[in-house]
């Protein structure tokens, strides 16, 4: 087969999708002897090609033009040069009118343009209106990260289940178990914090629901039962400046919550072995890859129930509401007061890692391209497999 694969995502930042890509495409390059490769960019990027069957084919006649519109025009003719068998997009987006002879598998991570808009960015969800839904429709096989959004898939676009794999991400090696007081050392030392944190890891955006993890730390501080620093890692998002404002309007300070901005990658496993406990409080996860990299380094979780969280720790986390952080609170002081629950909690979440591995994520998704393949590229019909009519976005 002559495989394609959407790669302008790894040019980007380090959220789920090129997390995904930067860790399956090695595996695939050591696991497919017989296929050809091609990673379509519209800029370079940093993951290894050492494969001679493997080709980076990057091409942008416009700098400025952004990765989607990139991928439906210049993209699109690289794709068709090339004459492949198979195209993976990694983006939620297909390049329209690839014809019949190239099947097509799409990657949908999650349904936030549809379940949570108000959270995203105006260009996004833009993007998503013009092309996800129809992408979606079109494509001949869908992969996603959880049967979280299997369902949502099935229920709000009418997919049919025959239409959907289900693949779960997978945990870098370097997220391990480390010798926490070293680590929480390190953190303390390199970013100037307290060696006795509770941590969050993710974008700053309303998604994430940072307000009930401040409203946790002003409700232990007027219990008087603060006794760790707050640590928030992530990079500043869409409406991040809410955030700051209800810390501060809170009364809140630096010894109590700290927002570090991006943490580079080689540090993580550091920040998270080195916390007393690791909270979550999202919305919405399509995974939540956070969750997986927590419980490998050996940290207890509090999380949200909702989505796809309760099936990503399963039992291995406590969880609680997102819209109630008294019970946050509740959960934070019985796991920082509970040696004995907190051990069992480190040992369920370690136990629950080891179950996603890139080598089988690679080994899942290189089944589904090789299905649609011999299924003779021909394209579905619509015959139950996207019943229900869609319509935009909601609007603020």
């Amino acid at each position: 087969m002559r495989i394609g694969i959407d790669a302008h995502p790894l040019s980007r930042l380090h959220t789920v999708v090129p997390r995904i890509l930067g860790n399956v495409i090695p595996e695939l390059q050591r696991i497919d002897r017989e296929n050809d490769y091609y990673l379509y960019s519209d800029r370079d990027f940093h993951v290894g090609v050492e494969n001679p069957r493997w080709r980076k084919r990057v091409r942008s006649r416009c700098a400025f033009l952004p990765g989607t519109f990139w991928l439906q025009t210049e993209g699109k003719r690289m794709i068709a040069e090339d004459g492949l068998d198979v195209f993976w997009a990694t983006g939620h987006v297909l390049p329209s009118g690839l014809g019949s002879s190239v099947a097509t598998v799409i990657l949908v991570c999650d349904l936030v343009w549809r379940l949570y808009p108000a959270t995203m960015g105006y260009f996004n969800r833009i993007v998503h209106w013009l092309f996800a839904e129809r992408s979606v429709r079109e494509a001949d096989m869908i992969i996603t990260i959880s049967d979280s959004t299997r369902r949502d898939l099935e229920a709000m676009l009418g997919v049919s289940p025959k239409k959907i794999r289900v693949i779960y991400p997978a945990v870098s090696a370097p997220y391990d178990r480390l010798q926490p007081a070293a680590a929480a050392g390190y953190i303390a030392r390199k970013y100037h914090v307290s060696e006795s944190y509770i941590c969050t890891v993710g974008t700053i955006e309303p998604r994430k629901n940072l307000a009930t993890l401040v409203d946790t730390v002003r409700i232990l501080r007027d219990r008087g039962a603060l006794r760790h620093q707050f640590l928030i890692a992530g990079a500043a998002g869409w409406r991040d400046s809410k955030i700051y404002e209800k810390a501060k309007r809170l009364g809140l300070t630096d010894r109590e919550v700290r927002f570090l901005g991006y943490v580079a990658e080689e540090d993580l496993p550091f920040f998270y072995s080195g916390a007393s406990l690791f909270l979550f409080p999202s919305l919405y996860e399509g995974f939540g890859l956070p969750l997986v990299e927590a419980m490998a380094c050996g940290v207890p979780i509090v999380a949200s129930d909702t989505s796809s969280i309760p099936e990503v720790v399963q039992g291995a986390a406590i969880l609680a509401s997102p819209d109630r952080p008294e019970d946050f609170a509740d959960a934070v002081t019985r796991v920082t007061t509970d040696r004995d629950l907190r051990d069992e909690m480190i040992k369920k979440g370690l136990e629950r890692a080891r179950c996603f591995r890139w080598d089988q994520t690679a080994s899942q998704i290189l089944e589904v391209l090789k299905e649609v393949s011999q299924s003779g590229h021909e394209k579905r019909p619509a015959d139950g497999a996207f019943d229900k009519p869609t319509g935009g976005p909601a609007w603020d």
